[in-house]
């Protein structure tokens, strides 16, 4: 009788093992406001910037570059202004401190693409005043010496503004874009350990495609990248969006549609998490951005003066009455190929920025907020798990 006694018990402690080991995580997101970039000379509060540089090198973050309206929203005539600033931050007691912010990059740039290496910073190829560039150039802070070093790295093939990047195996990899007649659907390498050989073109990506988000994954198995949604404007003005999601294997160089997103989202952000997981906050399903593109579209075929301005005024009501962006934050696990949802972003949401995973938090920079709106904030989000 005790014999039986001590096999139910251990079966009883295996059973609950396993209910245990297979038992779903429970995900959470704290998010806070990590830090505040400083306002320009002779302003009371800072704009922020949309598509500005940002990343990690020697534990500090930088945020430089980026775009915005500093004197009017675009519909009611105000000019964007690209900028070259570059703000430094350090970690100190659980918070952001600005340490620097008197120098400056090569030249003023918003919309590139970006990536934090283990050498430095990386951005390549987006737009100012003088149009879309092929440039790319990789920062290294020295906090010793505390100067930032602007080393020009091979050109894109081709110019670009609005394309996805990420870095894994010392190798950098962009996606997408666009140029100066339309969006691209072009895919490059370069590899880190043979700069001299330049820009690698791989095969193309699925579609066309802008204001994506190109992720790195090393699983198990094999490294893989998953480019996840985005944009595309077509000849008649109105853009393509995409829910579409797809995998690229690094080593047969193929591309394969994995499970899409729950709906279509472009210029949001996102990043590899742990394991086999990567994340995406935020982005823009385009309600209001289609309706002004179709507004657009109207009014540059209206000839009739009362009915085109009537015309102007509705899209300018639309882009001042701009709701903001989805705030949700959506986990994909690789090995199960699903998406699921874990959180919401308490703030108003940027898009149009970069992602950074340092230490033991994730941080969203600046970044479009609602239609020609930036928000100066510093996102810092703190991923919570726990089984149920």
């Amino acid at each position: 009788m005790k014999r039986y006694y001590y096999i139910i018990c251990m079966l009883t402690m295996l059973i609950a093992d396993t209910i245990i080991a297979q038992s779903p995580a429970e995900w959470s997101v704290q998010f806070n406001i990590a830090a505040t970039l400083p306002p320009a000379a002779g302003k009371q509060m800072a704009l922020g910037f949309a598509g500005a540089v940002s990343g990690v090198h020697q534990n500090h973050l930088l945020v430089a570059g980026g775009a915005n309206f500093p004197e009017a929203l675009p519909w009611k005539g105000g000019k964007k202004i690209y900028h070259a600033g570059v703000y430094l931050y350090k970690q100190e007691k659980g918070e952001l401190k600005l340490i620097q912010q008197g120098i400056t990059l090569p030249e003023s740039i918003a919309y590139a693409a970006v990536c934090t290496t283990s050498d430095g910073i990386v951005y390549m190829g987006g737009e100012n005043e003088k149009g879309i560039s092929n440039k790319v150039w990789m920062l290294k802070w020295n906090q010793y010496k505390q100067e930032l070093a602007c080393i020009a790295y091979p050109p894109l093939p081709i110019a670009l503004t609005n394309a996805a990047a990420t870095y894994i195996n010392n190798r950098i990899f962009v996606a997408g874009g666009e140029t100066n007649e339309a969006a691209s659907a072009q895919f490059f390498e370069l590899d880190l350990n043979n700069l001299s050989a330049g820009w690698k073109i791989l095969p193309a990506i699925p579609h066309a495609v802008s204001h994506t988000v190109l992720v790195g994954l090393t699983t198990e198995t094999k490294p893989v990248l998953y480019l996840i949604g985005g944009r595309k404007k077509n000849t008649n003005g109105i853009s393509s969006l995409y829910h579409q999601v797809y995998e690229y294997d690094l080593h047969k160089k193929i591309w394969k549609e994995k499970a899409p997103l729950p709906y279509a989202l472009s210029a949001g952000t996102g990043v590899w998490y742990n394991l086999d997981q990567l994340m995406v906050f935020g982005g823009d399903q385009g309600t209001v951005f289609s309706q002004v593109e179709k507004m657009l579209a109207a009014i540059a075929i209206e000839t009739n003066p009362e009915k085109k301005q009537a015309l102007i005024n509705q899209k300018n009501q639309l882009q001042e009455t701009h709701p903001g962006f989805s705030n949700e934050v959506f986990l994909y696990h690789a090995n199960s190929n699903k998406w699921q949802v874990i959180s919401t972003i308490p703030f108003a949401t940027p898009v149009t920025t970069n992602i950074v995973k340092w230490n033991d938090a994730i941080y969203i920079p600046s970044g479009e907020i609602k239609a020609g709106v930036r928000s100066p904030h510093i996102l810092k989000a703190t991923i919570l798990l726990k089984n149920q």
